[in-house]
């Protein structure tokens, strides 16, 4: 084979590869709106045992379940984000509580069950970091304070789950930009009571 043969050949070769690069790196379409928000409730989040406090990771979209492999009931996890939190950790990790509802018990089978007049005797645990509530006056706070203790508590978030939240909001954000542009494109119907009538044939004028 020639040297111009080669080169031809290697061209080609060339050219099939970045065909096929730029095919593997096509963007691709955006999921649906329903879609997108049942893979966010599937991102990792912490929950933490009511009796020992033991760590569990499972999709966000849970509530409160048994965890199998230690029997205990299970909450998601709060965070406190109070900078002055006297629970914070010495790295400045803010303090991790859970506020349960006591009538959750786990059934010798491992399924979650309710207690209504164990819930009614105990109540829940305010949802307030109890860190925080040791050196709080909750008789003299004004409206203001106490509705900062409040905006400072929020779902603990797991780092993979913020960076998972950051590609589902920009794929939401394409499938809004793609169904509006749907929308725009997608020529009106006309509607039909602005359209002239004609009158029937077999009829006639009056007067």
């Amino acid at each position: 084979m020639s040297k111009h043969s080669n080169f031809i050949a290697i061209m080609i070769f060339v050219g099939l590869l970045c065909l096929l690069a730029s095919c593997g790196g096509k963007e691709q379409p955006p999921r649906t709106r329903d879609e997108i928000f049942r893979a966010r409730s599937e991102l990792p989040a912490l929950y933490l045992t009511l009796e020992t406090k033991q760590r569990v990771i499972a999709p966000a979209g849970k509530s409160v379940f048994v965890d199998q492999a230690s029997g205990e009931v299970c909450w998601r996890a709060s965070a406190c984000n109070n900078p002055d939190c006297p629970g914070r950790e010495d790295d400045g990790q803010p303090f991790v509580f859970i506020a349960p509802d006591y009538g959750y018990f786990a059934k010798n089978d491992g399924t979650l069950g309710h207690n209504s007049a164990k819930a009614a005797r105990h109540g829940r645990q305010r949802e307030d970091c109890p860190e925080c509530l040791k050196n709080r006056d909750l008789g003299s706070e004004t409206v203001q304070q106490r509705q900062q203790y409040v905006d400072w508590v929020r779902p603990y978030e797991l780092p993979e789950a913020i960076a998972g939240g950051k590609e589902l909001d920009e794929e939401l954000k394409r499938r809004n930009t793609m169904d509006r542009r749907h929308r725009v494109s997608k020529p009106t119907p006309p509607d039909p009571s602005q359209q002239p009538t004609r009158a029937d044939p077999g009829t006639r004028p009056s007067g």
